[in-house]
């Protein structure tokens, strides 16, 4: 695929008062579809005719090879508001496309990994002026553009809601200036990424009025370049003392998919994963599939849930025991042995805990398919009133393990003020998580009471251990360490990102892809976007320092 630059030529605002001028005294003039132009170059050259309008009758497209390999177009005209309120747009297409509607870029995916998702407010009936752009490289080319909004599930634009004054159009010979609005969405490159070498970061979800947060409840999973991420959802409520989320509205649980190994995101809502509050817990039914290609768990507080799809259904919730505890408080770890074999890494309360947030982690197995768990052994020993919990474990040989775990310990003098330490600890064991024992520190996670942040362990294909976190200090930030000899040892903190707006962030998740990048995924906030929105940091071990 050859690069595209796009040069901006043209005032996007002259392109639209056209238009807008069209809409106020042409509209008995208007005819149907949308008008422009299309391109012998896949990157708006060579126009075919200048002369001449070609006109887009529909965005339920499937040209094949028939206008051959290189081409691209570009059309405008206005569009009929569905619905008053937000209006959601999906694109099929091959292999870029960018959709514009009034002053507002809805989908900027000129690029082939670029997004095919966007959303607009929108007025019923109302004809706003539209400008889409597609390009094509491979010669099976196809365009198919989808709407919904509120009560109504996604169908494809339909023909006679785009409509054009063949008397006033712009000149889509040329490609308008993006000066215009740019709301977040998914897969949109952050701008604090700019100019910097060897990471990028990408939205994974991100709207003005909500709040975004904590992968690290929730999961990651990948299967090739295909990842899947759990977030919590809800809306944004500033508050510099807690978290920026508000509690007395609706929030939810809800995953973002990545099918491009984190280029591109869409959000979803699948069966039995949002709104698990009011679902009955179930007795664990056993013969659970551990080893199925496309399985998939996850685990909050005392039950889980299982997936055999990738994520897009979900079977659940199941009861964990209690294990002798008297409440779990666990999210998801989880390693897979065998068909019918999984360790667990999970944790409980425990009032011996000299913590604001009292927990402890444990190891657990089940070995005939979910049907019964049995306590292994805890992680930490003694002094256990140091607070352990949400463990990320990697597994080394057949026999060792791994995990990193979040710390805390709020020491209580009375010679001296309340100090609260939180920082990240890894133990190994050597027998299958029968025993663990402390192997190393690996950094701290913040500098006072703000409750620190968990790691994201991930064991390379190169064997090196790597650990993603949360810096909840100044300045805060995303960071990482690298091991080299199975935690032992740790090489210097890599800085991903230090322009953290508050402390509110965090909670990373982190895969590999197959190519050897890390995708670290994980919620933040930023002075040019305040609310708390869900990233997606892309970088390469041996090249960030």
């Amino acid at each position: 695929m050859k690069a595209r630059v796009i040069l901006m030529t043209v005032s996007f605002v002259v392109c639209f008062a056209v238009l807008a001028g069209a809409e106020a005294k042409q509209e008995g003039k208007l005819k149907p579809g949308l008008a422009g132009t299309f391109f012998q170059g896949e990157d708006f050259t060579r126009p075919e005719d200048e002369t001449e309008i070609d006109v887009l009758d529909s965005v339920d497209n499937d040209w094949g090879s028939d206008r051959g390999n290189d081409w691209s177009g570009r059309w405008a005209g206005f569009i009929d508001g569905p619905f008053t309120g937000e209006v959601r747009f999906t694109a099929r297409a091959t292999d870029g496309l960018r959709l514009i509607i009034g002053d507002t870029v809805v989908i900027d995916g000129l690029d082939p990994s670029g997004p095919r998702t966007g959303k607009t407010v929108m007025e019923k009936a109302k004809k706003t002026p539209v400008i889409l752009e597609f390009t094509s490289a491979h010669g099976e080319a196809q365009l198919h553009l989808y709407w919904e909004w509120p009560g109504q599930g996604r169908i494809i634009v339909p023909s006679e809601a785009l409509s054009h004054d063949p008397a006033k159009l712009p000149d889509t010979t040329k490609s308008p200036v993006l000066a215009v609005k740019k709301p977040g969405r998914a897969g949109e490159v952050a701008p604090e990424a700019a100019g910097v070498v060897g990471i990028k970061h990408v939205i994974v979800y991100g709207e003005p009025g909500r709040f975004a947060g904590w992968p690290a409840n929730n999961g990651v999973w990948i299967w090739g370049n295909e990842i899947l991420v759990g977030f919590s959802q809800g809306y944004y409520k500033a508050n510099e003392r807690g978290h920026s989320i508000d509690n007395d509205r609706p929030h939810s649980n809800v995953l973002g998919r990545s099918l491009d190994g984190g280029q591109t995101w869409t959000v979803e809502d699948p069966e039995n994963f949002v709104g698990d509050e009011g679902l009955e817990e179930m007795p664990s039914p056993g013969n659970i599939d551990f080893a199925s290609p496309d399985f998939a768990m996850r685990v909050t507080d005392g039950k889980f849930f299982i997936s055999y799809d990738r994520g897009k259904t979900w079977k659940g919730p199941y009861k964990f025991p209690d294990f002798g505890t008297d409440r779990l408080t666990s999210r998801t770890d989880y390693i897979v042995n065998g068909r019918n074999d999984c360790l667990l890494f999970l944790s409980a309360k425990e009032s011996k805990v000299e913590a604001g947030i009292q927990d402890r982690a444990f190891c657990a197995r089940t070995t005939d398919g979910g049907k019964t768990f049995k306590f292994l052994s805890w992680m930490t020993g003694e002094p256990i009133t140091v607070r352990s919990v949400m463990p990320s474990t990697v597994r080394i040989s057949e026999k060792e393990l791994v995990s990193a775990m979040r710390r805390r310990h709020d020491i209580k003098r009375s010679d001296a003020p309340d100090t609260t330490k939180n920082w990240i600890d890894v133990y190994q064991s050597k027998d299958n998580g029968q025993s663990w024992e402390f192997l190393s520190k690996v950094a701290d996670t913040d500098t006072g009471r703000r409750n620190g942040n968990p790691p994201s362990m991930v064991r390379l294909r190169d064997g090196r251990v790597c650990v993603t976190y949360g810096y909840r200090g100044e300045p805060c930030g995303i960071r990482a360490r690298i091991s080299a000899d199975n935690g032992k040892t740790w090489g210097p903190e890599i800085h991903l990102r230090d322009d953290g707006r508050t402390w509110d962030m965090g909670y990373t998740r982190s895969v590999q892809r197959p190519d050897g990048k890390i995708v670290t995924i994980y919620y933040y906030t930023t002075n040019e976007r305040p609310e708390q929105h869900i990233v997606a940091t892309i970088w390469d071990p041996d090249k960030v320092k």
